[in-house]
């Protein structure tokens, strides 16, 4: 539950309006309220009126602070939710009505926690057009559930006059302009393993995957960490689950609303990586590894480098086929090999060697999408373990699906016997631990 914290709201309101070099008069006027009404807002010691969200993006441009920073210091808005989507509804919602503090506080809060894919399924719904709307969610896992994204199917109604491709402009502009890129929203063109007999139009909407911003506390010590892997390797997901575990942001590139052509994607990429951002996890893209992206510098970061089997590996080439034929493999296997052989790790630099073994993932003739979820999530668990530890932290994961192993008595379960696993080394040098 957040509290309005009256004071601290008021002393950013006097304070940026002073630096605007205004006196309380002209702002006033600037909002199109009395002094005296101004004055009462500033100077009011409890949750303030709805009055106030009625001029509240005139507030935030008297005061130079802006809307997310009003939001913040009045308690409303935590500080690891300040993204333009999350800022927008509360904003929005706070300005239209609401008459009791209680309910506003109540309904913004449960705003920025809303799931991506209900915000953009509330936004396809109060569009003028009567979309209809098939949503499934691609959910695996056996000892820890994880919902990777939601597929937003959209059918447009009968008689529509327009076709697929103007369809796509009209939703991803029109009607969901204000979250296509802050959430990472893209169309699914690949097949949709999920769903059988899914619509033409789908959007994929990422969930545990998806880029954010590290939680307030507690803050781990720890130095940021970059994960390393070949395709289908999941290493997303891998450094999705570190990053919960630590309460760590995570840096997911698929869903960061980068350009189309690759040469941009390449360019926006190396730029994010080229400096280590405190508590974040990123991982690098395979792919951009073959279209001239490097690994960045490892130097006060920790690295984890994913390896696999050769079923595993077999299976990536048939699966990324055509974006290995297009970097100008002519056998997309040697492609798979030649982004493996891309990562390094430069000599003396201390990393975490994850093995996903064959055994730990296919069942039979095919991969078991359940237990290479379950694999991931055991590795990730113990390297959130071995980082806690390091940093002088209980090694109980703060956060995100990794909870879930957490036993009534605080302690975490212990793994399965598997094939694969996670060993701590330095680079050019012999395994130190387990």
């Amino acid at each position: 539950m957040t509290h309005w914290r009256a004071d601290e709201w008021a002393e950013a309101v006097r304070t940026g309006i002073r630096s605007r070099g205004l006196s309380l008069d002209e702002a006033a006027r600037r909002i199109g309220v009395p002094t005296s009404t101004l004055r009462s807002w500033i100077e009011h010691r409890h949750a303030p009126k709805v009055t106030v969200f009625d001029h509240w993006a005139q507030l935030a441009e008297v005061t130079g602070l802006g809307e997310a920073e009003l939001l913040r210091v009045a308690g409303v808005l935590p500080d690891s939710l300040a993204s333009p989507v999350h800022v927008a509804q509360a904003a929005k919602a706070l300005r239209e009505g609401i008459d009791q503090a209680g309910q506003f506080l109540r309904q913004a809060t449960a705003l920025v926690y809303s799931s991506p894919g209900t915000q953009v399924a509330n936004l396809i719904a109060a569009s003028p057009v009567d979309w209809e709307m098939r949503i499934r969610s691609a959910t695996r896992g056996d000892e820890v559930r994880v919902t990777y994204h939601h597929y937003v199917g959209v059918v447009a109604p009968p008689g529509f006059p327009h076709d697929d491709a103007e369809v796509r402009r009209i939703l991803e502009h029109d009607v969901l302009g204000e979250l296509w890129r802050p959430l990472g929203l893209y169309w699914r063109v690949a097949e949709v393993h999920d769903w059988h007999e899914p619509p033409r139009l789908v959007i994929q909407v990422p969930e545990q995957e998806a880029t954010r911003p590290p939680v307030p506390s507690p803050v781990v010590a720890a130095p940021p960490v970059v994960v390393l892997s070949p395709i289908w390797g999941y290493g997303e997901l891998l450094a999705s689950l570190v990053a919960d575990g630590l309460g760590f942001g995570n840096v997911d590139f698929r869903y960061f609303g980068l350009p189309d052509a690759m040469a941009d994607r390449v360019r926006i990429t190396a730029r994010e990586l080229a400096e280590p951002a405190p508590r974040l996890v990123h991982s690098v893209p395979p792919i951009m590894l073959l279209h001239g992206l490097a690994v960045p510098d490892l130097t006060g970061r920790l690295p984890v480098v994913v390896r696999y089997g050769p079923r595993m590996r077999e299976r990536a080439a048939r699966i990324y086929r055509e974006p290995l034929l297009e970097a100008g493999f002519a056998d997309p296997l040697a492609g798979a090999r030649a982004i493996e052989e891309a990562i390094s790790v430069p000599p003396g630099c201390a990393y975490f060697e994850v093995t996903l073994a064959d055994e730990d993932v296919f069942d039979g003739d095919g991969p078991s999408l359940d237990r290479l979820n379950d694999s991931v999530a055991w590795f990730a668990e113990q390297i959130v373990e071995q980082v806690l530890l390091g940093a002088g932290h209980p090694p109980v994961p703060v956060g995100g699906p990794l909870k879930r192993l957490v036993l009534p008595s605080g302690r975490v379960r212990r793994p399965p016997v598997l094939a694969g696993g996670v060993v701590r080394r330095v680079a050019d040098r012999a395994a130190l631990e387990g």
